[in-house]
């Protein structure tokens, strides 16, 4: 019945533990009578109130509930102001949004303003735990809500009320902390042990002391009002997650879910409670499910791209054999001897710089997850991720390209990568190998409306059925073979896309092939970690140059292209450039490497700021990062090249520095 009482009637069969009053905010009887059947198949005897208006809600909220399920999207009212109404009820009533409609990144700024949980409509194998999950944690909140009542009521009796709250604070799992304006009234041995605060930590500042490496959004430190506990002493109620380091100097570090409220009474104390939970284990699997489907997806192309490397390797090795028996055989050379190995020269060059741009494009796929948003050339990343993919594309299909030149967007270059990949790859394995010229894959990039850049990727293939494209995006679901595909791919493209404010669509017929359209928001600008000179200009003076790097191969080449016009020095070690310095040697420009075992580039860096010389470093760098290193370099204003490194952008940063 519309708005009524709805019962399972197996009451007799279920425990009475099982039973579940349930307000549901919906404004459709087909899917009330779904989710009943659902919780009924769950074990629960189900009470059901239906209400899809905001005064039907407030109305019925005085009634005593064990969970509210909301859809997300209603004609009078949404999942959010739903929750809303709720939440200022004042009753700790856990809320779930079931929804049909509800996007991952709409899901996320749910949870973040506090829902306990949100499924799609159809998608109900968790439910159950998800309600169970919701109850106990309302009871947690319930529990601490009466804590905080009990110290306004008994405030005469304030040794009976800490007692009763230690009791209490010591069998909660999380990290609790209580404080008013001046000093800690409580912290749980939890704190003691997720937060390093100690039992003799009783004033705000000694608590600032264990808190205040607190890293939002890779914001080395945050300012004390930005801080949990003084944001809700100033009324304000707080709920995200942050990073904590703990404790000072210390490199352990744990993602918190922070959840802060303020608290008063009325003689006039004011205080404040903070409640942390640790996630980073469900942080760290989340991330780890990225990398492990980017590094399964660079693995399973190793062939080709081992090909793609032999090729022109070959071609630099055999003009180098080539040039070292004409100049080893002991006759003159004549101009047509010469001409020959100015070719072979310029042949080999060519050759190795296929090889740096194989080695540039694998990079996109090994950098951290934790890489900074900024502007990634679209056309440059698709070409690189083309380039990877190659071997797999070949004997399938002809490839076609059209891109829209300058076409900036927002992201990661490494993610983005990893989701383009996934997608030309499934583009060529949905045809048969043989047969190239009859089938296309087709890229293209070109701006869409709303500040939209779209990239559609579209293959004449066996396309797919229409139960599978409802499925496509469901993690685990493949439709490879057993071992040949961890289901994640496209799940995980999905979510890259989605949390990077863009969105990924797929057009499929069978036997016709299939397209899918990715659009992500558009950049304004690009930013470059060194500046490109595209000439290397004239020294003006001769400059001295110290070369530090552990490969002694490495410092002889840089000392050969710069010796004409300056005076090199190359070491191998981080120490020795130390020790020249500190006895009186200066250097116009210092060339170093960022990672070398004994002594890092980072390391001799701050060596060389209280020498004065740390300003004088340019770095060389093979790409592979560390979240430190990369820090580091997006700190410093030293300028730095990666490995190979052009030849002419080092002269042209070493004569700029000479003038």
């Amino acid at each position: 019945m519309l708005g009524g009482w709805v019962s399972t009637g197996k009451e007799l069969l279920v425990d009475r533990a099982r039973n579940l009053r349930l307000l549901l905010v919906e404004d459709s009887e087909e899917d009330e009578l779904l989710l009943v059947r659902e919780l009924s198949r769950a074990g629960y005897t189900v009470d059901v109130l239906r209400v899809w208006t905001p005064e039907e809600l407030q109305a019925a909220l005085p009634g005593t509930w064990d969970v509210v399920i909301s859809d997300w999207s209603m004609p009078r009212l949404d999942g959010l102001e739903a929750y809303r109404i709720v939440r200022n009820s004042d009753k700790e009533i856990p809320f779930i949004i079931v929804s049909g409609t509800i996007g991952e990144e709409i899901a996320v700024d749910a949870l973040r303003a506090g829902v306990d949980d949100f499924m799609s409509k159809g998608k109900f194998a968790r439910l159950g735990p998800a309600i169970e999950r919701a109850r106990s944690a309302a009871q947690v909140r319930r529990r601490e809500r009466e804590t905080a009542a009990e110290l306004d009521r008994r405030r005469d009796d304030i040794e009976r009320s800490e007692r009763l709250l230690r009791v209490v604070l010591d069998s909660v799992p999380d990290a609790v902390i209580v404080a008013d304006r001046e000093r800690v009234l409580a912290a749980n041995p939890a704190a003691t042990k997720l937060l390093g605060v100690s039992p003799t930590d009783r004033t705000l500042d000694a608590l600032d002391g264990r808190l205040d490496l607190l890293l939002p959004d890779k914001v080395t430190e945050v300012p004390r009002d930005r801080q949990p506990l003084p944001s809700a002493l100033r009324g304000e109620a707080i709920d995200r997650q942050e990073l904590f380091v703990r404790p000072r100097g210390s490199v352990d570090a744990r993602f918190m879910r922070v959840t802060a409220r303020p608290f008063s009474h009325a003689s006039g104390i004011n205080g404040a409670i903070a409640v942390f939970h640790d996630i980073s284990r469900e942080r760290a699997a989340q991330e780890q499910l990225l990398i492990s489907d980017r590094m399964a997806s660079v693995g399973m192309l190793a062939a080709g791209v081992a090909h793609e490397i032999n090729n022109p390797l070959a071609a630099v090795f055999a003009n180098v054999e080539m040039i070292t028996s004409t100049l080893g055989d002991g006759r003159s050379l004549q101009d047509a001897d010469i001409k020959d190995l100015q070719e072979m020269l310029e042949d080999a060059r060519v050759a190795a710089d296929r090889v740096r741009q194989i080695v540039r494009d694998l990079k996109i796929f090994s950098r951290a997850e934790e890489e900074e948003l900024r502007a990634v050339d679209l056309r440059g990343m698709l070409e690189s991720t083309l380039r990877m993919a190659r071997n797999e594309i070949r004997h399938r299909a002809r490839l076609v390209t059209e891109y829209e030149d300058g076409l900036l967007a927002r992201g990661s270059e490494s993610r983005l990568g990893q989701v383009f990949l996934n997608l030309i790859v499934n583009a060529a394995q949905a045809i048969p190998e043989g047969r190239a010229e009859r089938n296309t894959i087709t890229v293209t990039s070109r701006r869409g409306a709303g500040e939209m850049a779209v990239v559609e990727v579209r293959d004449t293939g066996a396309g797919m059925s229409p139960e599978t494209l409802r499925r496509l995006f469901t993690p685990f679901f493949s439709t490879k073979p057993q071992g040949e595909g961890t289901g994640l791919g496209l799940a995980i493209a999905h979510r890259i896309v989605t949390s990077l404010g863009g969105t990924i669509e797929v057009e499929s017929t069978r036997g016709k092939g299939t397209m899918f359209r990715v659009t992500l928001p558009i950049a304004l600008e690009e930013t470059e970690a060194t500046a490109r000179i595209s000439s290397p200009g004239i020294a003006l003076r001769r400059a001295r140059i110290l070369v530090i790097d552990d490969e002694a191969m490495i410092g002889v080449a840089i000392r050969r292209l710069l010796a004409r016009d300056h005076d090199v020095t190359a070491v191998t070690r981080a120490m020795e450039a130390v020790e020249r310095i500190r006895s009186g040697e200066r250097y116009d420009v210092i060339v170093c490497d960022l990672m070398m075992p004994q002594m890092t580039g980072m390391e001799l860096h701050a060596e060389l700021t209280g020498l004065g010389q740390a300003d004088k470093i340019i770095f060389l760098t093979g790409g592979a990062f560390t979240p430190a290193a990369r820090h580091f370099l997006d700190r410093v204003p030293n300028q730095w090249i990666e490995k190979p490194f052009d030849a002419q952008l080092l002269r042209a940063l070493i004569n700029a520095r000479s003038k």
